[in-house]
């Protein structure tokens, strides 16, 4: 599932509100695993320590892995996104855009700037920097995916996620970048 063009808010109550282009709202549910698992992956990609604070948060949940999977990405929204706005919390480029959130335990709380507003991952995966250094010899991405022995599509993932970690916007960009801050021989 691509996450792209989604507004939150947080009821009263304490549900989690989802208003996405062309579909009516709806109330965040834990049958909503397409969703779940798409946000969760991007939690643990890009903001590893509130993944990592999630997992210790809910560690009473995993025996039941749907309950446990949605509670995590429902405290994430929650803690970070939860603000009515006319801007899309995740916007077309499917990038989080963090909010501040009232908390009456804001500065009080173990996970304060752990959980809220989290710390954005910028160093490259082992893997990420396999398919970026094939990238950067020319390698073409079907090529890549055959001598990794991994899907097109998890390439291109991760050609994705590396450009957004390094905020850059194309190969040229990365590879520039690249023998700019010498990567590949501190990584060797």
């Amino acid at each position: 599932m691509e996450l792209a063009n989604f507004e939150f808010y947080g009821t009263p109550a304490g549900s989690v509100v989802i208003e996405e282009k062309d579909r009516p709202l709806r109330t965040y549910e834990q049958n909503e695993t397409d969703f779940t698992h798409a946000v969760l992956e991007k939690i643990n990609t890009f903001y590893p320590e509130a993944g990592k604070a999630l997992c210790e948060i809910y560690a009473s949940a995993q025996i039941n892995k749907p309950y446990f999977d949605y509670r995590r990405v429902h405290r994430f929204i929650r803690c970070n996104l939860s603000v009515h706005d006319n801007r899309p919390d995740i916007g077309p480029d499917g990038i989080f855009r963090f909010e501040f959130i009232s908390c009456p335990l804001r500065g009080e709380c173990k996970y304060c700037d752990i959980l809220c507003n989290p710390k954005f991952n910028s160093k490259l995966s082992d893997r990420e920097m396999q398919v970026m250094k094939l990238y950067a010899t020319s390698s073409k991405t079907e090529k890549i995916a055959d001598i990794l022995f991994i899907s097109i599509e998890t390439v291109k993932k991760h050609k994705h996620n590396s450009l957004l970690k390094l905020d850059l916007h194309s190969l040229s960009d990365f590879i520039t970048y690249a023998s700019k801050n010498q990567i590949f021989e501190s990584h060797e």
